[in-house]
């Protein structure tokens, strides 16, 4: 499901998108967000690197300057992930190690509004993940101004 918000400073309207408004807050100089979320993928085996498929802004964005000012993120899978699970936000610019699985950083500040992002995901070692960690959601809601 991919949203388009304008003017979302102080407002709530988002609840209808994500399932805690508290988690789609953002930033007092945030003007405008995009949301967006994918199916997560699986992960078989160990040592690998699995990418989520991109989560993309649909649409136009309003007049803007297109800059983002903060994103939060929220991933989950179907079963409790190992404890050593690396998880990555990525855009065309930098990827960010995630210290959980639901958050908010600052770290894409001044990128591309326009520009979707991807979930990386890794579990170190060598071997296969048995039973496979199937991902369910990752989702993003990218204020910018």
């Amino acid at each position: 499901m991919r949203v388009l918000v304008g003017a979302v400073r102080g407002a709530c309207w988002l609840l209808a998108v994500m399932s805690a408004c508290a988690w789609a807050s953002l930033d007092s100089g945030t003007r405008h967000a995009w949301t967006g979320s994918v199916s997560g993928p699986a992960l078989y085996g160990r040592g690998q690197r699995v990418v989520s498929p991109p989560i993309q802004p649909t649409g136009v964005l309003p007049q803007s300057e297109g800059v983002i000012t903060s994103v939060r993120w929220r991933y989950s899978f179907a079963k409790t992930p190992p404890v050593e699970l690396q998880a990555y936000l990525c855009n065309a610019q930098r990827c960010v190690l995630l210290p959980q699985a639901e958050g908010k950083t600052d770290a894409f500040s001044g990128d591309d509004a326009t520009k979707g992002f991807v979930f990386a995901f890794r579990v170190p070692g060598q071997g296969s993940l048995v039973p496979v960690l199937r991902g369910k959601s990752n989702e993003v809601v990218v204020g910018f101004r």
